[in-house]
């Protein structure tokens, strides 16, 4: 459990989703990611159908061409950063899966901008976005910056946490904010200065619109980042070297290396959840936006384990194991009434046996290793679960409770939806 308190620390010094864009993304066709160590094919060079009032060079400003492209180098020095950690972590207010994976600085006590972050490929900077306050407590912080580029019309990244910006760039925000120019539009080429990282994690992600997954049973629900339900795998769009070193800090050893988010199954349990009448993903108060979600689905370090993932357990949110490690794919409406014991849990390197992560990665879990997640025996709660249809779920949950304590629902019960 002190494992994952310091894991919270580490990835929510900053991070946050940013408000979503007003315009709607290009019609996708259903596909599946490609695995690490494939080439990524290229789709047919068009430019995807048009959707709502904007199509994609309207959304991304500047943009050119279509289809994935192949990246020049990684966002920071191999040497900079001690490890990455995967798309699919929950934690905290990421009470879903998360749709970025994570580089750790190489040493953290070096303070803020310790550390260059450079652009992947050429691309076009389309939005630029400061933040000067924790997303979740709502303090006062030191600025933060988020930056998304558009290799194609169809195929982006973002890198978000940046604790500076590269001047030029910080001057091009400055401009468009002023109204000295249109919507914003910079361009940039492979290996040029984004900014700098330093004390906290990056996050990064990379975006293909021409891809949907199929883990996400209903898209829609998630317009508030409309991005999410097009995340794909970025390493085979990297050159093989620089591919490998990457790999080499990845500490998700499970494949895809770079982790899953969309675990939605028609019919069963496992999956993404959203409280009845609070706007899916978007939720109804954006400070609060996470309330209402609710995710069954496997760990990101170690898929063999379920994390029960939850926006409210007595007005937090919380990530627990549950007693038994019942696989949520296998419930269904004909299993009828379910009384799971919540439980905290940790994970645990499986060469050295050390608990959790460190901060720069040079004690605790190390990549390569390969993680395993072990619930405690401390139950610190109960969910009383029954999924009435296909995609309906009735939830309740008993904080400070045991399996004996709790005997049926009453009107605290919620309803869920995909």
């Amino acid at each position: 459990m002190r494992a994952a308190l310091l894991l919270v620390a580490l990835l929510l010094a900053g991070c946050a989703a940013p408000s979503a864009p007003t315009t709607t993304t290009p019609s996708s066709t259903p596909s599946s990611t490609p695995a690490p160590t494939e080439t990524p094919s290229s789709p047919p060079a068009t430019t995807p159908t048009p959707s709502g009032n904007a199509d994609a060079l309207t959304r991304f400003t500047g943009c050119k061409g279509s289809g994935p492209v192949t990246f020049a180098q990684s966002p920071m020095r191999v040497s900079d950063f001690g490890n990455m950690l995967p798309y699919g972590v929950v934690v905290g207010g990421h009470v879903t899966p998360i749709d970025h994976m994570y580089f750790s600085p190489a040493n953290v006590s070096l303070g803020r901008d310790a550390y260059e972050v450079r652009a992947i490929g050429d691309a076009v900077i389309y939005s630029i976005q400061p933040r000067d306050v924790n997303v979740e407590s709502g303090a006062a912080k030191l600025r933060e910056w988020r930056v998304d580029m558009a290799h194609t019309c169809t195929f982006t990244s973002y890198f978000d946490l940046l604790t500076s910006l590269a001047p030029d760039l910080e001057a091009a925000y400055n401009a468009s904010r002023a109204g000295n120019q249109g919507p914003l539009s910079v361009p940039v080429k492979a290996g040029q200065l984004v900014g700098r990282i330093g004390a906290q994690t990056l996050d990064f992600g990379v975006y293909d619109y021409n891809v949907t997954l199929p883990g996400f049973l209903v898209p829609s629900h998630y317009d508030r980042e409309p991005w999410k339900v097009h995340t794909v795998d970025p390493f085979p769009h990297f050159p093989p070297d620089v591919r490998a070193a990457m790999l080499a800090k990845m500490l998700r050893t499970a494949e895809p290396r770079a982790g899953k988010i969309d675990w939605d199954v028609d019919g069963a349990l496992v999956g993404n959840w959203f409280k009845v009448g609070t706007n899916g993903y978007a939720g109804v108060d954006p400070s609060n936006y996470w309330e209402g979600h609710l995710s069954v689905s496997p760990d990101t370090y170690d898929p063999s384990h379920v994390v029960f993932s939850i926006g409210d357990f007595n007005g937090t949110p919380r990530q627990f194991g549950v007693k038994g490690n019942p696989d949520p794919a296998k419930v269904t409406p004909a299993s009828g009434l379910l009384k799971w014991e919540l439980v905290t849990f940790d994970e645990y390197d499986n060469k050295t046996g050390e608990r959790g992560f460190s901060r720069d990665g040079t004690t605790g879990i190390q990549p390569g290793d390969g993680i395993t997640a072990r619930n405690d025996d401390q139950v610190v709660g109960v969910a009383l679960l029954q999924m009435t249809g296909p995609r309906a779920l009735k939830l309740e949950v008993f904080p400070g409770k045991a399996a004996a304590d709790v005997t049926g629902f009453d009107a605290d019960a919620w309803s869920y939806e995909r």
